[in-house]
């Protein structure tokens, strides 16, 4: 049991990708949405924002539009950012 407690409080679960917080209805958006997984007690937003960077398509840039609790994340990592994968010179979406 001691082992367990200990390995919840490590980083031995590190963010991944996962389905994004869908856009809202009729929204046209010119960019991918990008969703992570993490444990806000464990990962840092570096750690969170390169797993964003590692999955959004070449030559785009993650920028963060929501961070939320969800129960479509694994109970030790109940956290999900989703991004936006911007191309370059594209402005930066209005966070939701």
């Amino acid at each position: 049991m001691a082992a367990f407690v200990g390995a919840c409080g490590s980083n031995s679960l590190p963010p991944f990708d996962t389905t994004p917080k869908p856009a809202p209805p009729n929204a046209h958006e010119n960019f991918t949405r990008m969703g992570v997984c993490y444990n806000g007690t464990t990962a840092t937003r570096e750690t969170v924002t390169a797993v964003a960077r590692a999955n959004c398509d070449p030559g785009t840039t993650p920028y963060l539009l929501t961070d939320e609790f969800n129960l479509n994340c694994p109970l030790l990592l109940p956290e999900r950012a989703t991004f936006a994968c911007l191309k370059p010179g594209t402005a930066p979406p209005a966070r939701r």
